[in-house]
């Protein structure tokens, strides 16, 4: 909605405008203790009364679960949007008026791992457990309720200051030097394509292209809204430009997102070519030790255990072996790897001593840690395009969790372990959003 000013306000708002500015930012701290507080409160309403205020008088535990399912992809997709919204709040009013935006926005996204963590909970609890089911149900139905309404209220803030803008001028021209800035880094990944695309396959290629092409699509309709925003903007510096101003800031700061993806997953080829290099190196070790433990094993079951898992991991040693500018997909090389090494792990447990463990476990984590954050980086993008499923993103936000957990871990089995089950979870988000 664009924000009409009558012609007789201007000197008005232009007087008022540091006075305006000051109490906003008193109502608004003040503001966001009431929002704070009566979250709590209602928290602890909903938990004596049952918890299921909105849903009394449905016994089913399906219904219960859909409505979070439900809540879940609405706060998943409500956190995307408002990082969008807060990009542009930055740009008006300035990191510092937009500093209790950004807590509440770092807020609910906490509360959406929470959330997903309880439901990913819920769903490895047994079914005959319904008490425990539904009050898991019930914990991450709350947690998206408050986080939703934090974020709307905030939403109601801002459009009311809006209303009041007055810098609408300066807006334009900081949004116009983030294009630049954009258009800048569209080139230097392009030209890390197009070097890429001699040594990598068209699969691993593809991800970081389409992102390219997103942003280039994305900062030209951004530019079509600045210059539409310039037409409107008058020497008086009151303008109705909201608007135009808004789809801009949210374009670019997409725009950004989706360039800053781009130049992650090219950087990540060559980390996962220097890994596959340090797996391969690992895992040929490792076979000549399962050699050794295979002639000496004390029965033949042992002894098949033992062999089975150097087969894989020679396979996988074979077909990994490096050809001089040959094109390859180096994740694909590093899941072959890894897989064979969890194989050989297993074969070898009893066989191997603590430090022989430790050992192991730090040569394997880099690889699977490089394997780990990509898989994780692909099932993001799915996400981001919307239509994905809550179970998907449940999954999804497992990988992260364990994902962290690995990387805070500080003994090298457990970190090995938790960044293996991160693969695993990203794997099975990555099922469920294609499905």
């Amino acid at each position: 909605m664009r924000c009409m000013v009558p012609l007789d306000l201007p000197l008005l708002v232009a007087t008022d405008t540091v006075g305006f500015v000051r109490g906003t930012s008193v109502a608004i701290i003040a503001f966001v203790v009431v929002v704070v507080i009566v979250g709590a409160v209602s928290f602890v309403v909903l938990f004596r009364r049952g918890g299921d205020r909105g849903i009394r008088g449905t016994s089913a535990q399906a219904a219960l679960e859909s409505r979070t399912a439900g809540l879940l992809v609405m706060l998943d997709d409500r956190v995307r949007e408002a990082d969008n919204e807060l990009g542009f709040a930055i740009a008006q009013f300035g990191p510092t008026a937009a500093h209790d935006f950004a807590q509440a926005v770092s807020g609910a996204r906490a509360q959406l791992t929470e959330a997903f963590r309880l439901s990913q909970q819920r769903d490895t609890t047994s079914s005959s457990a319904a008490q425990l089911r539904r009050r898991l149900a019930l914990q991450s139905t709350a947690l998206c309720e408050q986080a939703l309404a934090s974020l709307e209220r905030y939403d109601t803030a801002f459009a009311q200051r809006r209303q009041h803008e007055v810098s609408a001028a300066v807006t334009a021209e900081q949004l116009s030097s983030d294009s630049r800035r954009l258009r800048n880094r569209l080139e230097a990944a392009a030209a890390s394509i197009i070097a890429a695309r001699e040594r990598y396959s068209a699969s691993v290629i593809a991800a970081p292209q389409r992102q390219h092409d997103e942003c280039r699509e994305l900062t030209a309709r951004a530019d079509s809204s600045l210059a539409a925003a310039a037409a409107g903007i008058s020497p008086s510096g009151v303008n109705a430009v909201a608007d135009e101003l808004h789809s801009a800031a949210t374009l670019l700061h997409r725009a950004g997102n989706v360039l800053a993806n781009a130049e992650r997953s090219l950087a990540e080829l060559v980390e996962a070519d220097a890994a596959v290099s340090r797996m391969r190196e690992a895992s040929d070790r490792d076979a000549h030790e399962a050699r050794v433990a295979r002639d000496s094993a004390p029965d033949p079951q042992s002894a098949a255990r033992i062999q089975a898992a150097i087969s894989s991991t020679e396979s996988a040693l074979e077909q990994t072996a490096s050809h001089s500018g040959a094109i390859h997909d180096p994740f694909a090389q590093l899941a072959l790897l890894s897989d064979a090494s969890t194989e050989l792990d297993t074969a070898l447990a009893s066989a191997r001593n603590q430090q022989q463990r430790f050992e192991h476990a730090r040569a394997a984590y880099q690889g699977t840690l490089v394997a780990a954050r990509s898989q994780i980086a692909v099932v993001r993008e799915l996400v981001g395009r919307g239509g994905v499923s809550a179970r998907a993103r449940t999954r999804l936000a497992e990988a992260e969790r364990q994902l962290m957990i690995a990387e805070a871990e500080t003994d090298p089995v457990e970190a090995l372990d938790a960044i293996r089950r991160s693969v695993t979870h990203a794997r099975d988000a990555d099922a469920l959003a294609r499905y």
